[in-house]
């Protein structure tokens, strides 16, 4: 009924955990395809180190980096939805079976797009925020989740772990795009909306992370000009209804989102240094920092 699938990169941190995630399912109908990006460090033998019959690991001749891998992980896929964990995310035991259960839930006909509210963890797996979310319970129509994104300036559906969609929706997009990497994940998002609604779970199934190794931690100083670039192009599309409005309001929350979230990854993720010179700037505990930097 599922799969899985694990681009995986230098993930030997955080990849047997993972996996764990998933074979911890209440959900059991799934397969897991992990697919390593010529890793250079242990991934791959710790991945081989699993024996479950449901698990099927592919090593790329050639490193394809985020974009190529994101695609080739879901291009054979055997499942009728499909959902992308990156290497170091986290499902919750009820992720699937609460996600499945809202595509057959008989009152959901038209949604391209199930996703589930996060938690943020770090490179120990401490939860920073129990939950992030920005939208709430129940089926959106995608002129309205687009326009709220934009005024936001931020990624409101969340991570790739946070989505399951059908697998026969994949032939109608033009796959993972890196053009703007920091929104790779979000355009895809628009892509599935344009066949159908968004069904949002209110509880969150997953645990995004951060650490110094994460792809969002490294390009995260380039997020402010990535999400403007992401903005104008839905801005662009007559069919998401964005007005000029939204994007002045836009403009103005994604500066102060960028600050906030480069400030959080440094903080949470960064150097010993970093985390020293940021400590010192604020008076508040950690969990008080981390709905401020996430709200």
């Amino acid at each position: 009924m599922v799969s899985v699938t694990v681009p995986m990169y230098n993930n030997e941190r955080f990849i047997a955990e993972t996996i764990r995630s998933v074979l911890a399912q209440t959900y059991q109908d799934f397969e897991l395809l992990i697919y390593d990006d010529n890793s250079t460090d242990d991934s791959l033998e710790i991945a081989a180190s699993f024996s479950d019959p449901r698990i099927r690991l592919v090593r790329n001749e050639r490193n394809l980096g985020p974009e190529g891998n994101w695609n080739l992980a879901v291009s054979e896929v055997r499942g009728r939805y499909v959902k992308l964990v990156c290497g170091d995310d986290l499902l919750f035991p009820t992720c699937l079976e609460k996600q499945v259960g809202a595509f057959l839930d008989p009152m959901n006909g038209g949604v391209s797009l199930v996703s589930a509210q996060r938690s943020i963890i770090d490179s120990r797996g401490k939860t920073i925020i129990g939950k992030v979310n920005f939208l709430d319970e129940g089926r959106k129509e995608p002129v309205d989740v687009v326009r709220k994104m934009v005024r936001m300036g931020t990624n409101i559906i969340g991570e790739p772990v946070c989505g399951l969609f059908p697998a026969d929706a994949i032939a109608r997009t033009r796959g993972y795009s890196a053009l703007v990497p920091y929104t790779t994940d979000v355009d895809y998002w628009l892509q599935l909306l344009k066949q159908g609604d968004l069904y949002v779970i209110d509880e969150p199934l997953c645990a995004f992370r951060i650490s110094d190794v994460s792809w969002s931690s490294r390009i995260g100083e380039m997020r402010y000009q990535q999400f403007l670039a992401f903005m104008e192009q839905a801005a662009a599309d007559p069919g998401h209804g964005v007005t000029d409005l939204d994007l002045f309001i836009g403009r103005i929350n994604c500066a102060i989102q960028s600050m906030t979230s480069l400030m959080g990854f440094k903080l949470f993720a960064g150097s010993a240094s970093e985390k020293r010179t940021l400590a010192g700037m604020f008076q508040s505990d950690g969990k008080g920092l981390a709905r401020a930097f996430f709200p």
